[in-house]
This record gives structure tokens, C-alpha cells and sequence, in this order.
């Protein structure tokens, strides 16, 4: 041990390590909620579009999607319509998303589940559902990451992620996500790589899942959502409400959106 670590222990300092390890017994316990909290991202979102809701009411009740009307997204003020919260510009950035109107839960629910593929490989599932987005009722987003057992004593660590963006997929190599955190004393800081929670950012028209913001199409409507204007005008922590997809009928029907149960977590899209 080295001088440093035993001035700092005997001060009770804790040292942070960057993707911090867990056991594999955390995917599997409790349908994988430990692990779900070790990994759970940021999300964040642009002003003047339609925020996340919740998908179910706790009482095995589907959220009534909303019909996307014009679907002309350069009308700034229908991109909410319909949606819960006020999705008005607050003058900073970081504003936190939670008791919206109309809303079953306090803080939006981020839905998840556990998967091994193979013997080397773990991937949870984080969804995100929306009442619309420009072009259709219903809306789900996600990102999956995936955990490899390459941490101290054989731990699993963060590897990679793929980001649902429409008509193809995001992600890479965990630590080329440009702002992670570890606790809640970093995490309005930007520019950190390689901790323990990923910022997410959703696109303000398509709602497609990216790790960077974009400042193009902020009034007008992208072709893809690729092209999505993203910003972190409104955020929420997946850790402050994390529930299982089987909260989800597997039978739901959410049309152009991919029901939860449906996305194949073992499917890297050439991105894990």
C-alpha cells in the first residue's frame, strides 16, 4: 500500500476509482436492480419539446399515447402539447424534471431489465417513454449498456453502449463518452470521462438517444434524428426511479414505437 493511500485511510478518505466494479450477483438479485443503479445515466433534454412520461400508472395500466397532430416541429410551442411539465426555457441550463402534472409518479420512471449474452458479456436496458414525438403517438428511447468482467478481482465494469437513434443506432467504447459523473458532487460537471453514470442527451424533435449535445435545428425540423437538436435544458437521473420493464405488458401496443420487451439486448448493432 502506498504512503498516499495509508495518509488517506487514516484521515477516512475514500478514494474514487473511475468505472467503479460490481459482482455479478447485482445483475441477477432483485431483477438486476443493483446493477441498474451502478450504471443508471443522466438524461437530458431541450427545451420547447415534449418531456418523458410515465408508461404505466403502478396499477398495470398502459399511458395513453397523443396523437402528433401536423407533426410541423418547426411550431415550436406544439412540441409539448399534450405532454406533461412545462417545457418552457428557465434561463439556465440543468433544470430538474420531476412532479410533473398529471404525472403518476413524483420523479419519471427510466424502465430496465438484465441480460447475459454469452459468458463475457452483461447489458442492461434503460428505456425512456414519450407521449409522441413529431411523427407519431407513443415514443420509446433507450440506450443499453454493456458490462465485461474486466475490473479488480474480476468485478464488471462499463464496456460500451448503443444509443436507439432513428433508423440506425449510436454508441461505442464506454469511456468515449464525453461526460460522465459519480456522485451527485459532479454531476453538473462536464468533460469528465470514464466514471460511473453516462449523460445522455434526447433529441428535441425525434427524442433519438446521443452523448453529445447539437446546436442545429433548434427551430426547425430534422430529416433524421441524427441531426436532433439536444441541449441540457432539463434533466433527470435514471437512479431516482428505476422500474423493471415487467411493469410493461409484454402485449402492450405502442405502434411505430418498439415495445420494451421486444428490443434484443444481445443485438449490437455493430456498436458493441
Amino acid at each position: 500500500m502506498s504512503k498516499l493511500a495509508v495518509i488517506l485511510g487514516l484521515l477516512g478518505v475514500t478514494t474514487v476509482y473511475a468505472n467503479n466494479g460490481i459482482p455479478e450477483h447485482y445483475f441477477t438479485d432483485n431483477q438486476g436492480i443493483d446493477a441498474a443503479q451502478a450504471g443508471s445515466p443522466m438524461w437530458h433534454m431541450a427545451s420547447g419539446s415534449c418531456l418523458p412520461s410515465a408508461a404505466e400508472d403502478g396499477q398495470g395500466h398502459q399511458t395513453n399515447g397523443v396523437d402528433p397532430g401536423s407533426g410541423d416541429c418547426a411550431v415550436g410551442a406544439y412540441l409539448g402539447h399534450g405532454c406533461p411539465g412545462d417545457s418552457t426555457w428557465r434561463g439556465s441550463n440543468n433544470v430538474w424534471y420531476h412532479d410533473a402534472p398529471g404525472e403518476p409518479f413524483y420523479d419519471i420512471p427510466t424502465y430496465f431489465t438484465t441480460r447475459k449474452c454469452g459468458d463475457r458479456d452483461w447489458r442492461i436496458y434503460y428505456g425512456v417513454y414519450f407521449k409522441k414525438d413529431v411523427g407519431h403517438k407513443s415514443d420509446w428511447e433507450w440506450a443499453v449498456m454493456k458490462w465485461t468482467p474486466d475490473g479488480p478481482g474480476g468485478s464488471w465494469v462499463r464496456n460500451s453502449v448503443v444509443l436507439q437513434v432513428d433508423k440506425t443506432w449510436g454508441g461505442g467504447n464506454y469511456g468515449d463518452i464525453p461526460n460522465t459523473f459519480d456522485r451527485s458532487g459532479d454531476q453538473f460537471q462536464d468533460g469528465n470521462r470514464n466514471r460511473d453514470h453516462p449523460k445522455f442527451y434526447f433529441g428535441k424533435h425525434h427524442h433519438a438517444v446521443h452523448w453529445d449535445m447539437s446546436g442545429n435545428f433548434k427551430s426547425t425540423c430534422p430529416g433524421l434524428g441524427t441531426d436532433d437538436f439536444r441541449s441540457n435544458d432539463f434533466q433527470f437521473w435514471a437512479h431516482s426511479d428505476l422500474r423493471h420493464i415487467n411493469f410493461i405488458g409484454s402485449d402492450w401496443n405502442y405502434g411505430q414505437a418498439t415495445n420494451p420487451h421486444a428490443v434484443d439486448l444481445c443485438d449490437g448493432h455493430g456498436k458493441i
